[in-house]
């Protein structure tokens, strides 16, 4: 008789065990549910990433990343053009700062070996933008082709995203992207959002911060395989982002995203030139905010 109890409180015990484990399997498909109701964008970064991204990395996650992910799924994309030993803004840097970024996906090309590309494309068109020096011209080329780079991985996961924010690791992001733009960005036919931190000194677009949808945002990250087109070039580098636009009929909406460049040394910089101003809303505040990192950093 007890034997026979013992077997019914066995499968009894079972039997709860089997309930309360498919109740845990559904609110976990339930979950999984209304996660992957959002949609998926990526956040893209390029370039010689560990330049200053542990400098820049909080900012970014924090006005970039973490406000998208109230709306969407957000993936990260990081292209690491590789350094190697060589000093930046004299300064050795660490690759392995490059794993400050949770990266969904990375892909690394070597400079000194992408440099080879350089010399042929050189040998072929007369690499001259305005009074760059040959290294600044060099570097401006390195540029193009990271943010090719970034296109290129968009172009094969183009169905996968809604849409990308493209950001430099180098910038520091002082406030929040606007969500309303971003919806906007992606939903657009014909256009992308860009900042207006630095025109440069011909009324060109500031480079290094775009979104949009992908269809868009590759008409412009592509410009690296029309080089010639572009260069030579009398003006500069932010004309050349102007004039790969408006080839492509791709209209320009302007983001309030403010930042500044954070350079390997340490030194904060805002690049806006005096013309320009008066586009940099408080302006005085801006500054203010800047004196203050510079100091931090050098604390």
């Amino acid at each position: 008789m007890l034997l026979i109890k013992l077997r019914v409180m066995t499968m009894l015990l079972v039997i709860i065990i089997l309930i309360i484990y498919q109740s845990y399997k559904i609110t976990e498909q339930f979950t999984d549910v209304n996660k992957n109701n959002k949609k998926k964008i990526i956040v893209c970064l390029f370039g010689v990433i560990p330049r200053s991204i542990k400098y820049t990395w909080n900012s970014i996650n924090k006005n970039i990343v973490q406000p998208l992910k109230t709306n969407y799924d957000v993936d990260i994309y990081v292209f690491n053009l590789n350094v190697e030993d060589t000093k930046v803004d004299g300064v050795k840097l660490n690759q392995k700062d490059v794993d400050i970024i949770p990266y969904d996906y990375k892909e690394e090309e070597i400079q000194s070996s992408y440099d080879k590309n350089i010399i042929k494309i050189c040998n072929k068109i007369d690499c001259k933008i305005q009074k760059y020096n040959p290294n600044t011209v060099k570097n401006s080329i390195r540029q193009m082709y990271s943010e090719y780079r970034v296109g290129k991985f968009l172009e094969k996961n183009k169905n996968k995203y809604e849409g990308a924010v493209i950001c430099g690791p180098d910038y520091y992001i002082l406030n929040k992207i606007n969500i309303n733009d971003f919806k906007e960005s992606v939903k657009s036919k014909d256009s992308i959002f860009l900042t207006q931190v630095n025109n440069g000194g011909y009324d060109g677009y500031t480079n290094g911060i775009y979104f949009g949808n992908i269809n868009n945002l590759n008409k412009m990250l592509f410009r690296y395989e029309e080089l010639s087109r572009y260069i030579p070039n009398p003006k500069d580098y932010e004309y050349i982002l102007k004039n790969a636009c408006d080839n492509k009929n791709l209209k320009v909406q302007i983001s309030d995203i403010i930042f500044f460049k954070i350079r390997a040394n340490k030194r904060a910089i805002l690049q806006t030139k005096p013309q320009h101003i008066h586009l940099i809303k408080n302006y005085d505040k801006v500054k203010n905010k800047l004196d203050k990192l510079n100091k931090i950093l050098n604390t």
